[in-house]
């Protein structure tokens, strides 16, 4: 949603809508959470309502846990990867979900944390990896 970054925008909507589509798109809750911060208080792009309705239409594909279990793994994960907090609740989730695959730019791409790999959706081979084209 961020109008200076609008090459990122429409890769991450792309393959938003891919991986929507084929219903292979999974949230956790505390991703939804953390770009309603980043889009209404942080970085102040858009108005809470407006926030609100494009997250919702994420709603069908928040099927990830956050849970005690999550909270367990979490800790794990940032023990032995030692990882962000946020981060480590992130790929728990992802875990528990039964995901193959966690997109992010903030973490090294390709990396394998447990059961899952890390997709930097901004490199050139995102959409092959994901199997998304």
């Amino acid at each position: 949603m961020d109008p200076a970054a609008a090459d990122r925008r429409a890769t991450s909507v792309r393959l938003i809508k891919l991986a929507f589509g084929q219903r292979r798109l999974v949230i956790s809750p505390q991703i939804l959470n953390e770009c309603y911060a980043v889009l209404v208080h942080k970085r102040k792009l858009v108005t809470p309502s407006a926030a609100a309705a494009y997250l919702a239409t994420l709603y069908p594909a928040c099927t990830a846990a956050l849970d005690t279990q999550t909270h367990r793994t979490a800790i794990a994960m940032e023990m032995q990867y030692r990882l962000s907090w946020w981060d480590s609740l992130a790929i728990a989730s992802a875990i528990q979900a039964g995901c193959k695959s966690f997109v992010s730019e903030d973490l090294s791409d390709g990396q394998i944390l447990d059961t899952v790999r890390v997709i930097n959706p901004f490199t050139p081979h995102a959409s092959a990896t994901l199997a998304l084209t």
